[in-house]
């Protein structure tokens, strides 16, 4: 037996034009809308390049030097640190470190999430962004985290800390993105 089949043409086969005529002009104001704020945030950018070239003072610069907590009390100087530390992809520890600083300063009500989430984000074991710890320290930052105060992650922090000052920082401090700087500062 032969069977006989029914061609059925889609829409965009054959008068579509008319309907692509009209996507095109539903699209231009679109991509009119989108050139617009990729504009805007190409100004924005430029206004924080412009923020960031400015240079620390030749004696923060040289501070910096003396100690890893003059180094995190300078903007520049943890911004450039954080640059140095993502080029040799271990930024995870100056996170942590920065999120155990700002979770210090949180509200009572908001410990226990903000705890939960730096747990999940760093400490427990294939985390993101995990960091070295040690089992006994992951170990008690997870039993302290049904009722976790504003010290819960010191020891965790303190941690991390000695990895960078021993390690990191050293580096930093003999980079050339640290001597350039210094060497600019002291020229001038």
């Amino acid at each position: 037996p032969i069977t006989k089949t029914k061609t059925v043409e889609s829409p965009s086969c054959g008068g579509g034009d008319d309907e692509d005529d009209k996507q095109k002009k539903e699209r231009k104001p679109l991509a009119q809308d989108i050139k617009f704020r990729l504009s805007f945030l190409r100004r924005k950018q430029a206004d924080v390049s412009l923020q960031q070239s400015v240079r620390p003072p030749p004696e923060e610069v040289q501070k910096w030097s003396e100690s890893f907590q003059e180094l995190m009390a300078s903007k520049y100087g943890l911004a450039l640190f954080r640059a140095f530390l993502s080029r040799e992809f271990s930024e995870e520890n100056i996170e942590f470190w920065l999120a155990c600083e700002e979770f210090k300063k949180s509200r009572i009500n908001k410990l226990s999430s903000k705890a939960w989430k730096i747990y999940n984000d760093f400490i427990a074991v294939q985390a993101p962004r995990e960091v070295n710890l040690d089992s006994t320290t992951r170990n008690t930052i997870f039993n302290n985290l049904s009722n976790p105060d504003h010290h819960s992650f010191d020891l965790a922090q303190k941690r991390i800390q000695g990895l960078m000052e021993r390690d990191t920082y050293l580096r930093f401090l003999q980079s050339e993105l640290y001597l350039e700087l210094l060497q600019e500062n002291s020229s001038t």
